[in-house]
């Protein structure tokens, strides 16, 4: 496992050229597709039997086991992550968004760092620009206001420290939610993330917006207080959703 490390780490050549090459050839046409069949113009033949499972495991599986998945990552942590970057920063349009036209939320809210920023600038030099981290802690922050939450992505996922972009995603819109949200966990899968929502039940009254904040359907009522019902990938919206600051996260 170290030696396939060694290829996939931050300073790895290899790295640095499967990431251009994913950048500039391959992400846009994976994530129309996925869109476009699952969401989209194609989704009535997204339906057929056959065809989701050819999608399935012909493009979900090998897109997400072998080159890019994401982790959700609370708000917080993810300006922690901001402040403690070294080098560039560099924002640019959603690839989803950009790509489907689909979705009304912010478009410039791809935020690449460490090897990510060569890699896009490279690729796609006239759409993104360098900001700083007061700029990036912004993006963040408006996202957040308007319901949105933060996943980092790694590439080649054998090595889960990868990190190389901070998306900020929706339901709406994010292709590689909708491919977990529709295929499955098995397909498509994201990464869980570091922290749990943890509810206090003394504060809790049954109000039910983390339920309907969460976009991982992960929490319901029982005898009239929320609880999940299962895996909790650690976004944090419903700690921004709960009235009655009943939800904070913890770390696992």
């Amino acid at each position: 496992m170290s030696g396939l490390h060694a290829v996939t780490g931050e300073h790895s050549r290899i790295r640095r050229w499967t990431l251009y090459l994913f950048a500039r050839y391959l992400e846009l046409p994976l994530l129309g597709l996925g869109y476009q069949l699952l969401r989209g113009r194609y989704r009535r033949l997204g339906q057929n039997r056959l065809v989701r499972e050819v999608l399935r495991w012909a493009v979900a599986a090998p897109f997400g086991y072998l080159g890019d998945t994401g982790r959700p990552m609370p708000a917080p942590k993810v300006l922690e992550l901001l402040d403690g970057l070294e080098g560039s920063i560099a924002v640019g349009p959603c690839r989803c968004r950009g790509t489907h036209h689909g979705c009304n939320h912010p478009l410039e809210t791809d935020m690449v760092i460490r090897t990510g920023v060569e890699a896009w600038t490279r690729a796609f030099p006239q759409e993104y620009r360098i900001i700083d981290k007061q700029e990036a802690r912004q993006i963040v922050e408006e996202c957040r206001r308007q319901g949105l939450w933060q996943m980092v992505f790694v590439h080649c996922p054998v090595n889960e420290e990868n990190e190389y972009v901070i998306c900020n995603c929706c339901t709406c819109g994010c292709v590689p939610y909708i491919l977990n949200h529709e295929l499955g966990q098995r397909a498509y899968p994201l990464l869980k993330g570091r922290w749990v929502a943890v509810t206090d039940p003394a504060r809790c009254t049954g109000h039910e917006a983390c339920l309907t904040a969460c976009p991982f359907d992960a929490r319901t009522l029982r005898d009239g207080k929320a609880q999940l019902v299962s895996t909790c990938f650690g976004c944090g919206l419903c700690v921004d959703a709960c009235p009655e600051q009943a939800i904070v996260m913890r770390e696992t």
